[in-house]
């Protein structure tokens, strides 16, 4: 039976925790299947896959990470992740904004990109490095051997200045960081929809929560969060039915409904097309890798 203490917390931003010793959030997870619909992070975030793999949409561009490959994504930048139901083990790191304003001038106008394809030995040396930094800090972290927080710093600040220096470049125009206007509509949106997901939302309804009309708020919403309203409150109850399908032994039935399916329909037809299989099988599966 999955743990549930390893299941993650379902966010809309997944905010950071600060930690006073490292200032990022650096840490290995051990994921039994779980579901995060779109969110972003005020911060660069790089997910380092161990074993299993992890699925990852940014935009319109899907990447399945496999075990000793990398992904870098970019403060701000909308994106959902799925762990199959299989699990995985990875290397989280989140660097705050707050964090690289200190060292790096403007890194708002920065853009991090890494051309994992590249055919240029000198591009894939550099991206060895990365990977060999990543696994250092793991170890450090691990092992907390005497004086490892000067190491791990070192290791760090290595890593961070490989990036600047061989992996970034301005920011592209398509780009716009949110304004603080806007993320706080958004959040106050989502953190309505997270609290009242399990029953009918209408549009009308979820405007007012942010005093637009409704024909403005759709246009906002899509623009801002690469999804429609409609769509984010279902994938927001697909995570939830996702992750109880694994914790617990409850029928699906009566999972779809607690999470605010009251179409079965309409809710297996969501559920094929998102995770490409059905959740009884689904389940199987995660019992099956369990045992």
């Amino acid at each position: 039976m999955p743990r549930k203490d390893h299941l993650p917390r379902q966010t809309r931003q997944e905010h950071i925790t600060l930690q006073p010793n490292r200032s990022i959030e650096f840490r290995v997870t051990d994921d039994f299947g779980s579901f995060s619909p779109p969110h972003w992070h005020d911060a660069l975030e790089i997910i380092y896959i161990l074993e299993g793999s992890s699925i990852v949409t940014l935009s319109d561009r899907t990447k399945t990470v496999l075990p000793g490959q990398f992904l870098l994504i970019n403060s701000g930048r909308i994106h959902t992740a799925r762990c199959p139901s299989t699990g995985n083990r990875s290397i989280l790191m989140q660097i705050p904004d707050a964090f690289l304003a200190n060292y790096l001038p403007d890194p708002s106008q920065l853009w991090f990109s890494i051309d994992y394809d590249s055919t240029n030995p000198e591009v894939q040396k550099n991206i060895s490095q990365l990977r060999r930094l990543l696994l250092s800090m793991m170890q450090l972290h691990d092992e907390m051997p005497d004086g490892y927080l000067l190491t791990f710093q070192r290791e760090l600040f290595t890593f961070l200045d490989l990036l600047y220096t061989k992996f970034s470049e301005k920011s592209p125009l398509a780009h716009h960081p949110m304004s603080s206007r806007t993320q706080t509509r958004l959040d106050t949106i989502l953190t309505y929809t997270q609290e009242n997901y399990q029953r009918p939302i209408t549009l009308k309804e979820a405007a007012d929560v942010v005093s637009l009309q409704p024909e403005y708020f759709c246009r906002f919403f899509r623009q801002n969060m690469e999804t429609t309203y409609l769509e984010y409150l279902n994938s927001y109850r697909l995570s939830r039915i996702y992750r109880d399908l694994i914790a617990t032994d409850l029928p699906v039935g009566t999972l779809a409904e607690k999470h605010g399916f009251t179409n079965d329909k309409l809710f297996h037809r969501l559920f094929r097309e998102r995770f490409h299989t059905t959740p009884l099988q689904l389940r199987k599966a995660a019992r099956e890798k369990g045992s």
